[in-house]
């Protein structure tokens, strides 16, 4: 495969019905311009995921290929291998608990050819019953996922990013700024690369129109579900400053503690005492983040100290299904 070449990767562990859901949008998607492949890299699960894939394959327009990963050293390591057995030109990654729109592949790719992108970010909704998602705050549908943009294409600057989830990526990119960062086992190995191809000077556009769902099975709609995605958020932004140094990441600490107990405490209470839950909600996960954001920086800081090895493990990438999905 080469020139217009797309492999969609996808990253799995221990989904295999949300996958076969999720395989069935790609491989049915509408005909463009460009030859497709799928690519799914089962990071070690334990449950009948491969033979959804295989089962799939059988009948599929596309190739798709099955390949294992045992390693179980983090997502990143996954990423990575998908990108390294991707025989074509552009990478797309997509996750396994996503439905993709019926042209979701031609709009990123539109967006592509139209700006000279590198990088093209798709939007994404969350699979949530109306009245369920009138109930959430910003903050807790960007917990879940939540990235919607403006009707036409943006570049995308600063702090903004786009989700790995629904993203298209040259090949070029990895070749001028290297692969996923394997030392992030927890979050932010995305992110990272993002920030490294826009300081190699790689341009990040939005392709608002290429649209896929977010399947949110219910125990993500609770406390405990927010609050544990809050604390890899925090967990995450505090490894990126911890690059800078350790007197920069123990400023940012100190400044995150101040505005959570000066902030977002005081407008927790408030809206507490409104009653108004989705605000109430934000706020929780706003401190949840900043509690994640300065228990990493004392790890890094002063690991001897603070080692909290539990705390970190539970915060892994792979954590969410036994923490969750069990029970």
């Amino acid at each position: 495969m080469t020139g217009d070449a797309l492999s969609v990767v996808i990253c799995t562990f221990n989904r295999a019905d949300s996958l076969r859901r999720a395989l069935e949008t790609v491989i049915r998607q509408e005909p463009g311009t460009f030859s497709t492949e799928v690519v799914v890299v089962d990071d070690g699960s334990m449950d009948h995921t491969r033979q959804v894939v295989e089962e799939l394959a059988q009948n599929s327009v596309v190739p798709v290929r099955y390949v294992r990963e045992d390693s179980k050293a983090g997502i990143a390591v996954a990423r990575n291998r998908g990108v390294n057995e991707a025989q074509g030109a552009w990478v797309v990654f997509f996750d396994d608990d996503q439905l993709a729109d019926p042209d979701w592949l031609k709009q990123l790719m539109a967006v592509a050819e139209e700006k000279s992108a590198a990088l093209v970010g798709g939007a994404r909704k969350l699979d949530v019953p109306e009245d369920q998602l009138f109930r959430l705050g910003p903050v807790c549908r960007a917990v879940l996922g939540e990235n919607v943009y403006p009707p036409q294409p943006e570049k995308l600057c600063g702090k903004d990013l786009p989700t790995t989830g629904n993203l298209l990526i040259s090949k070029k990119v990895f070749e001028t700024a290297g692969m996923f960062d394997t030392s992030l086992v927890s979050s932010g190995e995305d992110a990272d690369l993002i920030h490294r191809a826009r300081r190699a000077g790689f341009e990040i556009w939005t392709a608002p129109r290429a649209m896929v769902a977010h399947m949110i099975p219910q125990y993500r709609l609770e406390s405990a579900y927010f609050r544990w995605v809050s604390l890899r958020w925090g967990n995450q932004f505090a490894r990126f400053d911890a690059k800078r140094g350790k007197p920069r990441l123990a400023a940012a600490a100190l400044a995150r503690m101040g505005q959570a107990l000066l902030i977002h405490a005081p407008k927790l209470l408030a809206v507490q005492i409104r009653r108004d839950t989705a605000k109430a909600m934000d706020m929780k996960c706003l401190l949840w983040r900043a509690t994640g954001y300065v228990r990493t920086a004392a790890v890094l800081i002063a690991p001897g100290l603070f080692p909290q090895k539990k705390f970190l493990a539970d915060l892994e990438f792979r954590s969410e299904r036994e923490l969750f999905t069990k029970a």
